[in-house]
């Protein structure tokens, strides 16, 4: 009765789910005692069970294991399905070895229509997750361990035995005669899971029996935080961060913690899948970017995401190099790729490239603002007859993606009258000349590639 009252919340948990006895769930099951004590309570659920068996290949006993397994869903009347790793590829065995499990869990999901994935992960587990992950850093959400019940993709993962210790399942398992098999490698200690197991635990579980509960506590408090950090946060997402620009005013407003979750939510809903390429530095990387003292700045991150700051805000922006092509009126201040123009300025007394004075009369008017084309030709100013666009970018060391974004001003008559930041034509006017129109080039500085 002991035992039973045990199991009860793990009993409880399966029950409460309400799965239809139709349809299918997928146990993984290794033959081990934590497996076929929860294929056990599946059965007495009366559960429509699949049996996914992985064979790693990498123990002399996995094929004994394997068969005896077999031999078991056949006594039962239980659907067996199996996966044998021939090879690994190169690289972390164990997280390898873990991707093609949940590959092949997932298939198994898709082809019995199931919804629920059942693992027997139990409290001894969540207590050596937590430990590690405190010990080698992690998210906030990390340092939860696993949860009882997680949402993955079309399905749920759950784990009932999360409420029970591995001298419990033990105990079920004999008390039942329950078959099992135990594996030696979990004795070893060149694993850090097993070190936390054999020395860590037992001393924990002196100081309080239950102590695993506690963990699981700790588990169930960080979720609720995360709920609510993370509800916050969308409320502040949806607010501040409109069309891939994010308001730097507001912003600058929220407690540290919101700053840095804004920031990591907006990477992930840009990077989706390859959000793996982004990491803490890079987020800190936006932060330098945002408390620089340059109003007109931005950085690189992985696959060519452009961080731009423009004075109060930060606009998000994929560059796409070969697709660039932009020919826009210019009768109003522009932010471009690499810089700002600023149209009919009241004074500037600066004399370089990056300012031109015209005279409305000497061009047809509107301006417009393009990127090159091939055949381009400048008037230079103080050069006889004209140059190609493509030999001064060649002159001027551009490189091919400078070539791609650099900004040409033209007016309606499709004359070349400026090149921002690198040559004027012959319409430039002196300061001591008759002239009514100032524009002037602004570039952005870059305060880190990648």
């Amino acid at each position: 009765n002991k035992l039973v009252n045990l199991m009860k919340a793990a009993i409880n948990l399966i029950e409460n789910l309400n799965i239809d006895n139709k349809d299918y769930v997928i146990l993984a099951c290794s033959f081990g005692p934590d497996s076929m004590v929860l294929l056990d309570l599946l059965k007495k659920n009366n559960l429509n069970i699949i049996v996914a068996h992985v064979n790693h290949k990498l123990r002399k006993e996995s094929d004994k294991e394997e068969i005896l397994l077999k031999k078991y869903c056949e006594s039962n009347n239980l659907i067996f399905e199996l996966k044998t790793i021939k090879k690994y590829p190169v690289g972390n065995l164990e997280m390898n070895a873990r991707i093609i499990r949940y590959n092949f869990f997932a298939d198994l999901i898709k082809k019995y229509n199931a919804k629920y994935l059942f693992t027997a992960h139990h409290g001894d587990d969540l207590m050596e997750t937590i430990l590690m992950r405190l010990t080698r850093g992690t998210t906030f959400k990390g340092y939860a361990g696993f949860n009882i019940i997680a949402k993955n993709g079309d399905y749920y993962i759950v784990r009932p035995l999360i409420f029970n210790t591995k001298e419990d399942i033990i105990n079920y398992a004999d008390l039942n005669k329950i078959s099992y098999a135990l594996d030696c490698t979990n004795e070893q200690d060149n694993y850090l899971r097993n070190r936390y197991r054999h020395y860590i635990l037992p001393e924990l579980k002196k100081e309080n029996p239950k102590v695993h509960l506690k963990f699981l506590e700790f588990n169930q408090m960080i979720n609720k935080y995360e709920e609510y950090f993370n509800n916050e946060t969308i409320i502040i997402y949806n607010k501040i961060y409109q069309d891939n620009i994010l308001d730097l005013l507001e912003f600058n407003f929220l407690d540290e913690i919101f700053k840095i979750r804004l920031l990591q939510k907006i990477l992930s809903k840009i990077y989706d899948k390859n959000i793996i390429n982004i990491n803490n530095n890079h987020v800190e990387l936006i932060f330098k970017l945002i408390n620089s003292n340059k109003k007109n700045s931005y950085v690189i991150l992985p696959r060519k995401l452009k961080v731009y700051k423009n004075y109060n805000q930060l606009k998000f922006i994929f560059n796409n190099d070969k697709s660039i092509s932009y020919n826009y009126i210019f009768n109003d201040n522009l932010e471009l790729p690499y810089g700002y123009l600023y149209y009919n300025i009241k004074k500037c007394e600066e004399k370089s490239n990056f300012v031109i004075r015209l005279n409305s009369k000497e061009i047809k008017l509107p301006l417009y603002v393009r990127n090159r084309k091939n055949g381009d030709k400048i008037k230079v100013k103080n050069l006889n007859g004209s140059k190609k666009i493509s030999s001064i970018f060649i002159d001027n060391k551009l490189s091919m993606q400078e070539r791609s974004f650099q900004p040409i001003i033209v007016d309606n008559n499709k004359e070349i009258l400026w090149i921002p930041g690198i040559k004027k034509s012959i319409f430039d006017k002196q300061k001591n000349e008759t002239y009514d129109i100032i524009l002037k080039y602004e570039k952005k500085e870059s305060i880190n590639e990648e």
